[in-house]
Parts: C-alpha cells; structure tokens; sequence
C-alpha cells in the first residue's frame, strides 16, 4: 500500500511539473490567458508540496 502512494505523489508531482511549463508557455504565447482562469500560486503550493513528499519518500 504505501508503494501505491509513492508512486501516487510521484505521478502528481510530474503532472503539476508539466501543467506548470505548459501555462508558462501558454502565458508567454497569449499573456493574460491562464491568469484569468487559473491562480497559479495555488498551482505552485502543490507542485511545491508533492515535490517534498517525493523527496522525504526517497530517504
């Protein structure tokens, strides 16, 4: 069971990654056009978040 949540955390952390090069691109393309829909600051506290279980789950 806890391998499935590592793997889990894992997955969720590259998928934030991803999402967060994605609007970057998106905002520099098209500015304006991922602000007005999405916070990205709630975005980055995940990303931040997931990013630590993953590392705390590698020690």
């Amino acid at each position: 069971m806890n391998r499935k949540i590592i793997l889990i955390t894992r997955e969720l952390f590259y998928v934030f990654t991803a999402a967060l090069v994605i609007f970057a691109a998106m905002e520099t393309v098209w500015p304006g056009v991922v602000l007005a829909y999405i916070n990205i600051n709630w975005v980055l506290i995940l990303w931040l978040f997931f990013g630590i279980i993953v590392l705390i789950n590698q020690i």
